[in-house]
């Protein structure tokens, strides 16, 4: 489970990466300026909780449970877009950006605030928006820069997601009741 949960926050940033690059590029800005927002404000109550508790929800088999099917609906969503994007159906699919990009993201900002003690939280807040912020609106440019032609995006899109339900299905199947 150690080595499950970063992965499958790394692949759930990534999708929300690629799905950002079908935006038009202020609807990608105003999305990663909302997930910098959120970091911003979830950051003084991530400090608020111990490294234990942190660890507690993470571990408990009823809350990963419900984060897979979570993560399943948002992947069934996100493999829904891939497969009626070409054909122009669905077209408010386009706008639903990877919605636990949010709780992925805090939570790889908490495993970076419980590894470095010391840190004035104050500032730790401001830095961790704004590093949300520049990767976000650089991961975005940046994918859309390699992989210029929408098929393409469309189908690593898929992978991603299909990859990510794999994984929770792997995650579920670790828990230990």
């Amino acid at each position: 489970m150690e080595i499950l949960f970063p992965l499958i926050a790394v692949l759930v940033l990534l999708s929300f990466l690629f799905k950002g690059s079908f935006l038009p590029r202020w609807e990608a800005a105003a999305v990663s300026l909302a997930l910098a927002v959120f970091v911003w404000l979830a950051i003084p109550w991530l400090t608020r909780q111990t490294a234990g508790t942190i660890e507690q929800w993470t571990s408990d088999p009823s809350r990963v449970l419900d984060g897979a099917v979570c993560l399943v609906l948002e992947g069934a969503v996100m493999i829904l877009f891939c497969f009626t994007a070409p054909a122009g159906r669905f077209r408010f699919l386009r706008f639903i950006p990877g919605l636990l990009a949010f709780p992925a993201v805090v939570w790889g900002w908490s495993q970076v605030l419980f590894s470095r003690p010391g840190l004035d939280f104050g500032r730790l807040a401001w830095v961790a928006a704004l590093a949300t912020l520049a990767v976000a609106l650089g991961g975005t440019a940046l994918i859309r820069r390699l992989v210029p032609d929408e098929p393409s995006r469309l189908e690593g899109l898929f992978l991603i997601n299909l990859f990510l339900l794999l994984l929770t299905i792997a995650a579920t199947g670790a828990i230990t009741f």
